[in-house]
């Protein structure tokens, strides 16, 4: 629903990145993404645009004042002008430091989520362009594993979405893998699957550049196609220690679910990829993906203090160890779902390689 007839308050700024069309393929970039360009309101307001015909991007983050009256948290409505033909993007309701993937754009408008609310002073807009993409290698280059029923899933490698790499960045690596911890990234669900490769990289930008962390926090990346994606470094297929479920990293892994699930399922072919990816990464070390697991808290993380047990199910949602709404209420229910796929028709992989 577009809303017409309420003034606005115009912020500009111009952006150095320079977006090139993506292709359905989703080559691997020719360097680096530029780095989010970040616009910060300098006073209240009821709306605020970023209108430029040099601030190309595709996803965006929106951070709030830690002093702001819903203080970091809470919600915003945006819309983003589509670059090439000038259409706006219906309003969508994203949480602030959630990604949301926006497609080719080069504005954005943001309102408060509230009605009759102010924008704060001091929100932050990250604005990602996931930068262009270079002739790839054949399709089936694209892919570790045959995919076959006993076997490594299909999983398309780090080079072929793009990823930025950084050989000085240490690895860290977990024992084993005693969990999985399914999250959802919290953006559109409308996204083309052929710009699945972009939002992976949009990703691990804003998880870099705007989080902090080394690389993608996730270990794998889902779409709603069922396509698989490999995430954080150190090998596919190894215990690696990443950043996606704060206090419970350590010996388990994050697979994100591309899009918002909160009132809308998961596509069947998103569930049997992550039944499927967690029947391998859980049957390598011996581990029923219908079992429960006692696993101890590494630090504080608001819900459960560092050194505290707590037992999960060996295929758990985010919010079961964390406080937040992610996967999604949709993609929780489904979970059990998730648990009886990988322990029925992927069950032969326990064990495989």
């Amino acid at each position: 629903m577009r809303t017409r007839g309420i003034p606005l308050t115009p912020l500009t700024a111009a952006l150095t990145c320079a977006l090139v069309t993506l292709a359905a393929s989703g080559g691997a970039p020719a360097g680096p993404p530029p780095p989010p360009h970040a616009v910060t309101l300098t006073s209240a307001g009821a709306a605020a645009v970023l209108a430029d015909d040099r601030t190309p991007f595709s996803m965006l983050a929106v951070t709030a004042p830690a002093g702001g009256p819903d203080g970091p948290g809470g919600a915003y409505r945006v819309r983003a002008r589509q670059r090439g033909s000038g259409d706006w993007t219906p309003w969508t309701e994203v949480e602030a430091g959630e990604p949301w993937w926006a497609g080719p754009s080069d504005a954005v408008e943001v309102r408060a989520g509230r009605a009759g609310a102010r924008l704060p002073a001091g929100l932050r807009l990250d604005l990602v362009d996931p930068g262009p993409r270079r002739a790839g290698a054949a399709e089936p280059a694209a892919y570790e594993g045959a995919g076959g029923p006993a076997s490594r899933p299909r999983i398309v490698t780090r080079a072929r979405w793009g990823a930025t790499e950084d050989p000085a960045e240490p690895v860290v690596y977990g024992r084993d893998v005693r969990a999985v911890f399914v999250h959802h990234t919290a953006q559109s669900n409308d996204y083309d699957c052929a710009d699945s490769p972009a939002v992976v990289r949009g990703l691990q930008a804003l998880h870099q550049r705007v989080n902090g962390w080394k690389d993608l926090g996730y270990n794998y990346v889902v779409d709603k196609c069922g396509t698989v994606f490999e995430g954080r470094a150190g090998g596919s297929g190894r215990p690696v220690t990443g950043a996606h479920t704060l206090g419970f990293n350590t010996g388990t892994l994050g697979v994100a679910v591309i899009g918002r699930y909160s009132d809308r399922q998961a596509p069947p072919g998103a569930v049997a990829a992550v039944a499927r990816l967690a029947a391998w990464a859980l049957g390598r070390y011996g581990y029923d993906p219908a079992g429960t697991v006692t696993l101890s808290a590494s630090l504080d993380n608001g819900r459960f203090k560092a050194g505290e047990r707590v037992t999960v199910q060996r295929i758990s949602g985010h919010r079961d160890v964390f406080s937040t709404e992610c996967p999604g209420k949709a993609l929780h229910r489904q979970l059990p779902a998730v648990r009886k796929l990988a322990t029925g028709p992927f069950g032969g992989l326990f064990g495989g390689r």
